[in-house]
């Protein structure tokens, strides 16, 4: 059975998408991470490698993910607070443009990368 305290789509899709970028975990500045539920940052937050099984919750209470922290997230709102309409991944894109371009509402200070995750769970399948 599936453990759904985990998302299979953050760990497969994550892995993949670091190793065709060549960058490391420690090359992202900025991270935004889709939020349809209150629960997914936490489980992109491990599942993606960023923190270990079981440390997101205390990671996210130290206010790590906040702006001056170690890993700024969801710096827009993310999905539960900016809006979620619909194609919210489009917006966590916009965000990490907007980062990188200095021009966010709140700015990271000089981010050098961003990672933007929509969800791989709900994409279509690839044609074969």
């Amino acid at each position: 059975m599936e453990d759904f305290n985990s998302s299979k789509a953050f760990r497969v899709s994550g892995k993949k998408a670091f190793e065709e970028a060549g960058i490391k975990h420690a090359d992202v500045d900025h991270l935004m991470i889709y939020d349809a539920f209150a629960h997914l940052p936490l489980y992109g937050l491990e599942d993606l490698g960023f923190v270990k099984p079981g440390e997101a919750k205390d990671f996210v209470r130290e206010r790590n993910t906040a702006i001056g922290g170690k890993l700024p997230m969801n710096t827009n709102g993310g999905g539960l607070s900016y809006m979620h309409s619909g194609m919210y991944g489009m917006y966590a894109l916009m965000e990490s443009v907007k980062q990188m371009r200095g021009t966010a509402a709140a700015q990271v200070e000089a981010p050098r990368s961003a990672s933007a995750r929509a969800s791989a769970a709900c994409s279509p399948r690839p044609a074969r």
